[in-house]
């Protein structure tokens, strides 16, 4: 039985000619996005999308909704150290979504590829018994067949990230327990950023390793320790929480913080040389070091004790 994202994709690389055979020179399936070439291009492309009752409740302003669907991809997208080029929407609906809702949907839309790159070009239309939007994209590399990628850490480097972790998590319990509410917790769930600037500074600082948190810091730098089949360490209090989450979680601190999914911040590995030169261009926190290169192992410290993890983070095999 197929419990997991990783173990489905592990399925269908080792029994579908047409995922295992591609050609040598194309990323396939396992990182933010594939990565195509084209005679002397690159071409990223990737996909996602947000269901009714998985994502968002049907009471969801639908603005959010739609601004959410499209940063989820132009975050994969920088992810690999890219800017997003265009997307195609498929969308599902039901009698009982509003003229309002749709306007908000795409006006979402419309102000995500307006802020932060991407044209919407196309797409579908089909009935369907919970409301949801998927959506591909395509992008395209800052500097020409040099991408971000999640098989590319290596021993000695160092792991750091963008901005704060946990945000997230706490605006969808906040939102949760009350939908009025508003402040820098519940904008951050409703309306996250795509790092793309900080993904072609990283690409330009010869950086070549990282993906995006959108699954929870703890399982995508799991990812990347199996990808690169590497020992990573991580100081808990290297990293960088809002204040008010200690008393918001309380005892559960670092199982939110470490869980918090569709932060859409980016993790960097590198060379410490090439991590600080970023440094002095985006702001970003080392928390932590690749530390072996024989097994792939993720620990988690706080006050030199290991951490150990009572949730896990969201999976849609879960």
């Amino acid at each position: 039985m197929i419990k997991n994202e990783e173990q489905f994709i592990d399925f269908l690389s080792k029994n579908y000619e047409s995922i295992s055979q591609i050609p040598t020179n194309w990323l396939g399936v396992g990182d933010d996005a594939a990565i195509i070439k084209l005679d002397s291009d690159e071409l990223i492309f990737c996909a996602d999308a947000v269901v009714q009752d998985v994502h968002f409740r049907k009471d969801t302003d639908f603005f959010n909704v739609g601004w959410k669907a499209i940063v989820s991809n132009q975050s994969d997208i920088a992810a690999m150290g890219g800017h997003p080029l265009a997307f195609t929407i498929t969308l599902g609906i039901n009698k009982n979504i509003t003229k309002k809702q749709l306007t908000d949907l795409y006006k979402g839309m419309d102000s995500a590829s307006k802020k932060y790159g991407g044209y919407l070009v196309g797409g579908d239309i089909v009935r369907s018994k919970e409301i949801f939007i998927s959506i591909s994209a395509i992008g395209k590399n800052f500097l020409n067949k040099k991408s971000l990628r999640r098989d590319k850490a290596n021993l000695g480097d160092v792991v750091a990230i963008t901005g704060e972790i946990g945000n997230s998590i706490a605006g969808f319990e906040m939102i949760e327990a009350n939908n009025s509410i508003s402040n820098k917790q519940t904008k951050k769930f409703l309306e996250p950023i795509p790092r793309i600037n900080e993904g072609k500074a990283a690409i330009e600082s010869g950086i070549i390793c990282g993906m995006d948190i959108s699954d929870g810091l703890s399982k995508d730098l799991r990812r990347i320790s199996e990808s690169s089949n590497v020992k990573i360490e991580i100081d808990f209090d290297k990293i960088p929480y809002d204040n008010i989450l200690k008393e918001y979680f309380k005892k559960n601190l670092e199982n939110k913080i470490l869980t918090s999914g569709e932060e859409y911040e980016l993790i960097l590995i590198a060379p410490i040389s090439k991590i600080k030169s970023l440094k002095e261009k985006i702001n970003i926190s080392i928390i932590g070091k690749v530390t072996g290169n024989k097994d792939p192992e993720l620990i988690f410290y706080k006050n030199n004790k290991k951490i150990n993890l009572t949730s896990e983070s969201f999976d849609h095999f879960g």
